[in-house]
């Protein structure tokens, strides 16, 4: 998840949670927070080719 899309799934739900008295609504919503910071700050996975010319090029190394 985009960092912008992330944000704005944010506001809106703690706008929600703030305009209501059900706790269990805010807690609902405090969940679902939780879940989109999970996804917006997990690492993209990088997927490799195993017989690419890329992936058999040797790193460079200081030395």
């Amino acid at each position: 998840m985009e960092t912008s899309q992330a944000f704005r799934h944010l506001r809106t739900l703690i706008r929600a949670a703030s305009e209501t008295d059900s706790t269990v609504l805010i807690h609902d919503h405090l969940k679902m927070m939780i879940v989109v910071i999970d996804k917006a700050t997990k690492p993209a996975k990088i997927q490799t080719i195993p017989n690419s010319p890329i992936a058999k090029m040797p790193r460079h190394t200081e030395g």
